[in-house]
Parts: C-alpha cells; structure tokens; sequence
C-alpha cells in the first residue's frame, strides 16, 4: 500500500526544506524551512494568464517540480489528459510513503532476501520520477507481524524467541482476523487489541531491550534483543543499498508506530483503560502469560457501549485445551522469575510486579524512550553508511509522546513524523459531522463533557487543537527538527458503507476535509493513508478489515456537487459515465472477451462489431481508432489474467475522453476527492503564516511574510535596468556553479539573463531579487469556472494547464506580510464585493481568452475590509 501525500505549507521548522532536490546545496547551509528554491523559466501558453509583463524571448524551459508538495488529487499513471501532455504537470510533486514490511525482504529466513520482490519496488520507484513523485520508504508493521494480527516481521522471528504461532488461537497469545471460527468466540477482531496479548508484547520487549529483561534468552549465539535487531539492521540498510541510486527515495522510516511490549507497563494485573482499547477477548499481561503457559482461565469479553467506548460484556473460559504457547513448553517470563503458579490456589501470581518499569539490576526507572533513541542511533547509521543523503523519519505511537533526544544522540536528517487520526470514529466507523470526541485529552484523564465537540466548526476546532499538541510536544521532545504528520485519513467504510450503495461520499468529504484543514491551520505538511490499487468495496484494503484507500475499484458514482451544467448527450454516454463501478465494468467486460475469444480462436484483431458488442466501440463522433479499441481490451485483458483480488493491478483509459476536472479519467475510482484535492503553496518565498482552504465556497486564502532575519538562499539577482528589458525577473540556477559567482556575476548581468546565483541575506539598496511563491491550482475544482485571484503586493501569473499560480511580492522589507487570495467568481461573496467595488473594466482579449483587470495598487499585510486596492484579474 502506498500513501499518498499532500502538504500545507510548512510552520518554522518543518517541510518544504526536507525533500528538496539540491540536497548537497542544503549540506552547506543551517536546515531552515522554506528556503527560497532556484526557479526555472515559465512556458508562455495560452492558457496563461498573468499579471507579469510577457516576456518576447526564449522560454521554452520546464519548471522543476518542487519536491515535498503533492499534485493533491491522485495522477493515476498511463492516462491522457485532454488540455494537459505529459510535460505540463502542475508545479507541486507527490510524496509517496511506500509499506515495505519486514516479512516482504526478508520472510525465507534470516539473511536471506526476497531480491525479485526487491527488483519490482525499484521498477515502481523508477516510474515516480516521471509523475513528480518523490517517497519515503516505510517498514510497516502493526501488532509486530500478520501471524499476531497485524503486519510486519517475518514468521521466524517467532520462533528465534520461542514462541508457537500455531497455538496463538487457543491460548489467546493473538487474536488473528481468520480464526475467529468457534461457537462463542469473541466479537470480531479489533487489530489494535492484539498489542496487549501475549505474542505482539513478548516480541516488542525482546526486540527493544531483550538484554535487559530477558538476558537469559538467546539464538543462534547472540541475545534475543541483538539477533532481532540486527537481522533488521542488516535487512533495511541491504534495501538501501539497492535503492540508493534511485533519485526519488528521500528516505528510511524507522518503524511504523513502534509499541514498547511490557516496558514501562505498570500494572500488570490491569490494564489502563484511558491508553488502552479494552474490546473482545481482554486479558491481563499476568492472564496472558499464564494462558501462553498452559494454564486455563476465565477471561473478560467487552464488547462497544457508549458514552465509553467498550463495556465488559461477560467472561469466557480460554485455552481449555492446556495449549503452550511456547515451543520448549515453559513461559519465558515465568523462566524470568516474573509470575509463578501459586502452590496453594493454582492461580497465577506476581513475583515481580514491577518487573518491567525499573531495571532489573540497577533499579533504575525504565523509560521506553531509551531504547527507542538507542535503536534509532543504530538505525539512522546503518542506512546514512550506505546512503549518506536519506534523511529518517521517526514518530511514535499515535497519541503517544516521542522519545526525547539527549545530547549524543543521532541528529542528522532526522525528520518528525508522528501519526494521528480521531481514534474514535475510526474505531465506531462513524461520522456524521454532529459530534466528535478528543480521545488525546481522553487518554489523560480530560472528562467526556469537555472533551465533545458539536458540529462541523467544533470538529475541525478539536482536530486543530490535538494536532497543535502533537506538533508542540513531539518537538519539544525531539527538538528542532522538520516535521511531517506520516499517516492521516479515514475509513471509507463508515456509516454501514451507505455510501457504497448511493455514491454520496458527502460525509466522508466533510470528515477528511475536517482533518486536512486541522493539518492546513497547523501548517503541517502530511501524508495520507492510503491508496491501494486493489481495493473494493467487498474486501475493503484487504487488510484486516480496513477500508482507508482513497482509490477504490469500485468507482462511486459522481456526486451532485461534482455534476455538470452541460453533461453529455445521454446517447453518446462514455463508458465511466455508463457504469458506476467503472473499472470493474471493464473487468467484467475484458472477461467476456478472453472467454469468447477461446471459445472461438483466431488470429485477427476483432472488427468494429465485435468491439461494439462488449461496449467498448467509439462513440459517435469520436476520434479514437479501431487500434486504440483493441489495445484498452487487449490491456484490459492483461489485468484480467489474474482474477484473485489480491493480484489486480490498476490499467489505464487512455482513450477515455472526459473534463478536465472532477469527471477527468485521472479521477476515476477516486472517493472524496473534493476534500483531497486541495490547493496549497508549493514553494514559499518565506515564512508561512496562515493557509485555509473552504472546500464548500472553493474559497482559498494563503499567508506568508518576509524572514525578519537574515536568511541564505541561493537566489538569483538581476540588475534593475535589466528587469525592466526583461518584464520579470526568474531565470534558472545552476547550484554546481556557485563558486564561479563572484567572477562571473558582473560580466553576466550586462550581457547575459542567465546570471550567476548569489548568497545574500536580505538584497543590497537598489538590487531587485525574484522572490517567487508558487501555488497548486487545481483543475479539479477551477477547471470550468471563472477565478478571481488577489494578492497584497507584486504580480502574479496564472498558468491553467499547469495548474500553477506564480507569484512575486514586492516588497522586500524583513518581516513584510504578503496574502493570496483565489475564490470562484461567481461564488456570491465574490459577486458582492464585485458589484460593491463597481468594476466595470471593459473586457480584454488575451491570447483568445479575456481578462477583466482592476485596480493594481500594492499593500502590505492581510486583506482590508477594503479590498479595491488589490490586484484584481477575472480568469474567462
């Protein structure tokens, strides 16, 4: 599964710096966020329209892509676009954080590598470049492997620590999704109860600190705690050697969500109920590890209640066959001298209670977070030996704190990457936008009252507040370091999957805009969980009964805020308009044709007929040929040779002929895109103040000021004289060239528009700098509507097919604010102030298209109640 990235500008100390593509120039200087980038040259177009004055020379280059800032809105590859080629993306690119686990590299044994499996993640890597996509390599893992209910480590790992997986059912050492099969069993599998049972806790404590509490186990000649680790060392760094040539890995994470086991578990008769979901089958870690010895025992079931989240429901006799959860048929914790069996009563005792919170030869405290840092010092060397320039992505648990750095510890290209999620209408599967609960002030003691909110402005008021908490006390934690929210999103699934039927994902937009506009008003850049290529209605993410993909081969149905004014003749209906579930429709159809082309071979290419009988002949009017047909059903057929659902892979329509926006063949199985698709800042000439986007009014507001210190980009500067020959001041940069600066710079300026980079704080008296910002403005929601685009100061230019607005402030004071304004035209704000400022410019044709300009005064700062200063431009 791949998540697919999306970004708000960054705060003042995270993002657009962690992923940019002249990291040996970042080498040199102090990290710093939003360091203006080298900009190419602006392709002049028709469909651009500017505030800028047109330049009459060459300008033919390509703008590079700016890495870390998404194309929001998924780019599905292999498909055409009917007003943009291949060439003319939009100026923000895609950061993908790919699931490697564990079990994927390395599942024949240890050393030993899945290399084909390696050899198809570098082919998918070799296409990102392409699509502007850059990633992060995740080892994901949930509940430490699928054998204890979730994903991740290989089986073998078990077996190093001694642990039986074919006993885990009886013993309750996991409860797996597949074998709840039993009469009485508890209620269906919750994966993340699995972190309090026996399998997924034992194998965390001996992976992070095995030394520690467990020195008496050991495999294959080394320490439990050492084996694992190394194993994992050896097989991450191997992936980032093979990987290491590949320009669009950025970097490593350390591990998906790492849960500590028993360390610092301080009850180990209790749970805690705040910090732990209570639900089915809920046994203490005493209970658990009584159950993995072999012993029977009543155990708590609970089952989902409101206004608390679970309720014991019952008890119920587990492991009444006297199963051993272990392979040498004696508890390691009990060889540990942690519990016994009481002599007198039979029952399961404590020896140890504090066992795991202080060590168990110096008596000092435990604190998780030291062996997290230990490791991510051993982790962040292994993979920085083999490939210098990765940066590490470490975060926490969800609503967990993060480890807190010491002097010594491991500092280069760290990034912060915690998750987050509104754990409790994931776990209801619910949202209705009336209610939603702070389950992070739940989990410390904050009571149910104050911890509701109502309605959808409380909603995005409660995300924003436990996103600023997360943000504020991860880096005061880990210090300064970028940050980047590395899982977010929501189940598709929710509301009894009502959606499904309807193709109204109205719900499902207000909830994840509710998240993605928590993240904007932190200034938080972010990536969302997930997109999955085989996902369906039926199987979800074929994942543990998750449904979080934001693709799905069950297209829904367009929904009436995305409807069309002028829709095409019922008569001449594509194929996506036909059918709902698009691509299966496809599917089924390709099927139709393998079966009849056995039924009756031949060697000719079938004629316009037999195309038209499986519906897949031209419309009237079309321009698609005979051999364009053939080749949709010939690809078609190709993804229908493996008809498991774990084995589809997505195919292209190139000849799908659609809109540019919310029916375009690039958008097709994706669910609540309205929300997803967002525009954002792709490059900041400065420090982000504010960002906002109202998906319902289209409306998009963007705030940024000047350093208030000096600062050192490499930025270009042009002499005035030759601004003024030139209409505008973005030329490209050479970054290898910046030693040749001060000998060249003068004899460039006079003489050629390419001058050499500069390294400059704030710009000398009299010397013009291009300070450019750059915005995502996507054709999704803009393509069939007029805009109108405001800014404080300076000019701007507005290429449509690039989906980009570039803008240059003016004023170069430190600490100057300048905003950015778009919004439809015809929203009935934008008509009021219209009408309120009397614009009655005539009409001005452009290269075919009009423009209706307003005023064009500057002024610093936000937007005034009077607005009739600012630079107006009506895009037709």
């Amino acid at each position: 599964m791949l998540d697919v990235g999306n970004s708000a500008p960054s705060s003042a100390v995270e993002h657009s710096d962690i992923l940019d593509d002249h990291s040996e120039i970042e080498q040199d200087v102090s990290f710093r966020p939003h360091h203006l980038r080298p900009q190419g040259k602006h392709t002049d177009s028709s469909s651009s329209l500017s505030s800028y004055s047109s330049d009459s020379g060459d300008d033919d280059d390509q703008i590079s892509a700016p890495i870390g800032q998404p194309s929001v809105g998924l780019h599905l590859p292999a498909t055409k676009s009917r007003s943009r080629t291949r060439d003319q993306r939009p100026g923000g690119g895609t950061l993908l954080r790919p699931a490697v686990p564990w079990e994927a590299l390395e599942h024949s044994g240890p050393g030993i590598y899945d290399e084909k499996f390696i050899d198809s993640l570098i082919e998918l890597i070799e296409l990102m470049p392409k699509y502007g996509i850059k990633c992060f390599i995740d080892p994901h893992q949930d509940c430490w492997s699928r054998f204890s209910g979730g994903s991740g480590a290989p089986g073998w790992t078990f077996e190093a620590a001694g642990l039986d997986i074919t006993k885990f059912k009886t013993t309750g050492a996991a409860y797996v999704h597949n074998t709840n099969q039993y009469p009485g069993d508890s209620p269906p599998m919750v994966w993340p109860t699995n972190y309090t049972k026996l399998a997924a806790s034992t194998m965390f404590t001996l992976f992070w600190a095995g030394d520690t509490f467990a020195p008496n186990k050991k495999y294959q000649g080394e320490s439990i705690q050492q084996f694992l680790q190394n194993r994992y060392l050896e097989c991450y760094q191997h992936l980032a050697r093979r990987v290491s040539h590949l320009d669009a890995v950025v970097g490593f994470e350390v591990m998906n969500e790492p849960h500590p086991g028993y360390i610092g578990l301080k009850d180990l008769k209790r749970y805690d109920f705040n910090t732990n979901l209570f639900f089915g089958d809920f046994p203490s870690a005493l209970e658990g590890f009584a159950l993995g010895d072999g012993m029977t025992l009543p155990i708590e079931v609970w089952v989902k209640s409101w206004p608390y989240p679970t309720r014991k429901e019952r008890t119920r006799i587990l492991n009444a066959e006297k199963d051993s959860a272990w392979l040498d048929g004696e508890c390691l914790w009990k060889q540990h001298g942690v519990w016994s069996v009481n002599p007198k009563t039979g029952a399961p005792q404590l020896d140890k209670p504090d066992y795991f919170t202080k060590d168990p030869i110096t008596g000092e405290k435990i604190d998780f977070g030291r062996f997290y840092l230990d490791f991510i010092n051993k982790y962040s060397r292994a993979i920085q030996n083999v490939s210098p320039k990765q940066f590490v992505f470490v975060g926490p648990i969800p609503n967990e704190p993060a480890p807190v750095w010491r002097p010594g510890d491991h500092e280069e290209n760290i990034v912060y990457a915690p998750h987050w999620y509104d754990l409790h209408s994931i776990f209801n599967k619910s949202f209705d936008g009336r209610v939603t609960h702070d389950v992070q002030g739940l989990s410390k003691g904050q009571n149910v009252i104050s911890a509701t909110y109502f309605g959808m402005r409380g909603a995005k008021k409660n995300y924003r507040g436990q996103l600023s908490n997360v943000l504020k006390l991860g880096l005061q934690n880990v210090g300064v370091k970028p940050c980047l929210i590395g899982e977010c999103g929501i189940p598709m699934d929710i509301n009894q999957r009502k959606a499904f039927m309807s193709g109204d994902y109205g719900y499902h937009s207000k909830f994840l805009d509710a998240v993605l506009s928590a993240m904007e008003s932190n200034l938080l850049s972010f990536t969302i969980w997930n997109y999955n290529t085989t996902n369906d209605n039926t199987y979800g993410d074929h994942w543990n009964g998750e449904d979080f993909s934001i693709f799905s081969l069950d297209s829904p149905k367009s929904s009436p805020r995305n409807s069309r004014a002028g829709s095409p003749d019922p008569s001449k209906l594509s194929l996506r308009q036909q059918a709902p579930n698009f691509a299966k429709e496809v599917m089924r159809r390709a099927a139709a044709q393998s079966a009849a082309s056995v039924d009756t071979p031949t060697t000719e290419s079938p004629d316009a007929t037999d195309a038209e009988s499986y519906g897949l002949a031209d419309n009237e009017g079309s321009d698609t040929t005979k051999d364009e047909t053939q080749s949709d059903i010939n690809e078609a057929e190709t993804a229908m040779e493996d008809n498991s659902p774990f084995d589809r892979s997505y195919f292209s329509f190139d000849q799908e002929e659609s809109y540019d926006g919310p029916d375009h063949e690039e958008h097709i199985g994706g669910r609540a895109l309205d929300a997803i698709v967002r525009p954002y800042a792709a490059k900041v000439a400065g420090e982000p103040i504010s960002s906002e986007f109202d998906f319902t009014t289209l409306r998009y507001t963007f705030q940024f000021s000047n350093y208030s210190e000096a600062q050192v980009p490499v930025l270009h500067a042009t002499a005035p004289e030759q601004q003024q020959n030139q209409g505008r001041t973005t030329s490209s940069l050479d970054p290898n060239k910046l030693d040749d600066s001060k000998s060249d710079s003068v004899e460039a300026s006079t003489s050629n528009t390419e001058t050499s980079p500069v390294w400059f704080g704030h710009p000398a008296e009299g010397t013009v700098m291009t300070f450019e910002t750059e915005f995502y403005i996507p054709s999704y929601h803009y393509d069939d509507t007029d805009l109108e685009i405001l800014v404080s100061d300076g000019d701007w230019r507005y290429v449509k097919e690039r989906q980009t607005l570039y803008y240059r402030h003016h004023n170069m004071q430190p600490g100057a604010v300048h905003s950015v304004r778009i919004q439809p035209i015809n929203t009935p704000t934008a008509e009021a102030n219209s009408a309120s400022k009397g614009l009655a410019n005539a009409n001005i044709v452009v290269e075919g298209l009009e423009i209706q300009a307003g005023s064009k005064e500057r002024l610093i700062g936000a937007f005034p109640e009077d607005e009739s200063s600012h630079t107006w431009c009506s895009i037709m």
